[in-house]
């Protein structure tokens, strides 16, 4: 039996050595002008390859098992983004770094190929004028290969989505004192039908059927309290709901014929149609002085007017990816000081969007 063991673990060791390939990496940190003394760093694998200043490249060479995926992750203070590919044959590959909007990028610009359901990015900003501090995080979920089979080879697929979120604002100034908050929670469910055009000469034609729901509970409120000299505190303090209720519908067809094996072109005729129903409820919490109770409100309106007509040139994967985003997880944090004048504001933010096969 020791003998079997040891056999496995040689014969292991053995393969694991025959995949060892030594792969070369060239990184690249974009110079940008706003962001000149940046330094990013890069890890491979976990382990640091390089930091490179703003403008300045890089040939990192390593040992790795080409058999494998590689993670390949920058980062810059706190702000990294991570991204798993899957090596090219000549186990050369090339990455760029760079800053848009203030936030860190990495992109794989040849050599792999991203491996689907993979890949993470954060950033955490602090303004410097008013010394506001954001924090935002995504990931890719695995379910994002069911999209982009979807894209590939069309079919139908169901797509579930669920946001929330929170705020929170208060001020307090001579003679007033406010605090106001927030929150809100949709669910939005939509099954997505797909055909894609036959490679084949001539013109050729696709489609794509989508129709769903949307449901959308809001709340929001406020307290307030004003003084005046010589006069009783003047309070007030308000609570309102509302929920809205959005079936939707859309088609498109696109007609047009393939250039090559891989490009195509022509034209999308859409439609789409998103009536929406809201229910909405307003409470006074603070009592009426002349009638000693509270006072509400309720109210129910109805939108017929949600329909669109919408004509463009692009192929049909660009449609089909407007119609299902990237299936991943997402973070937001926000909040703004009470510097001065002006009022702390806080808000912060969860989002999922995830596929599931249909028969």
């Amino acid at each position: 039996m020791k003998r079997v063991i040891a056999l496995s673990v040689l014969i292991f060791f053995c393969l694991t050595l025959i995949a060892q390939e030594e792969v070369t990496f060239n990184f690249s940190n974009k110079w940008s002008r706003g962001n000149s003394k940046t330094k990013v760093t890069f890890y491979v694998n976990g382990i640091k390859a390089v930091k490179l200043k703003n403008g300045d490249t890089y040939v990192y060479k390593a040992t790795l098992d080409v058999s494998r995926p590689v993670t390949v992750k920058a980062k810059f203070s706190l702000n990294k983004q991570e991204i798993t590919f899957t090596l090219s044959q000549g186990n050369k590959c090339s990455l760029e770094s760079s800053f848009f909007g203030g936030m860190l990028d990495l992109n794989l610009i040849s050599g792999g190929r991203i491996n689907p359901g993979t890949g993470s990015k954060s950033s955490l900003l602090v303004s410097k004028k008013d010394l506001s501090v954001s924090y935002n995080s995504e990931k890719v979920n695995a379910t994002d290969t069911i999209r982009l089979h979807w894209l590939e080879k069309g079919g139908k697929i169901k797509g579930m989505s669920y946001v929330g979120g929170a705020t929170f604002t208060t001020m307090n100034e001579s003679g007033m004192k406010m605090t106001g908050y927030g929150g809100t929670f949709a669910v939005t469910q939509t099954y997505l039908n797909f055909r894609v055009p036959e490679n084949k000469p001539g013109i050729r034609t696709w489609s794509s059927l989508v129709y769903g729901f949307s449901e959308t509970f809001q709340v929001y409120g406020e307290n307030s309290t004003m003084t005046i000299e010589g006069m009783d505190p003047m309070t007030s303090s308000l609570l309102n709901t509302e929920m809205t209720l959005s079936p939707n519908f859309g088609f498109t067809l696109g007609l047009g014929k393939f250039k090559n094996d891989t490009k195509w072109k022509g034209a999308a005729f859409a439609i789409s149609y998103k009536p929406s129903l809201t229910f909405s409820h307003s409470l006074n919490l603070t009592k009426n002085p002349i009638t000693g109770e509270y006072d509400a409100s309720q109210d129910i309106s109805f939108n017929y007017m949600g329909y669109g007509f919408d004509i463009n040139f692009n192929n049909y994967t660009s449609n089909a990816s407007r119609l299902a985003p990237k299936a991943q997880s997402k973070i937001s944090f926000f909040m703004l000081p009470p510097i001065k004048k002006v009022p702390l504001f806080i808000s912060v933010g969860y989002g999922l969007t995830f596929y599931i096969r249909r028969k």
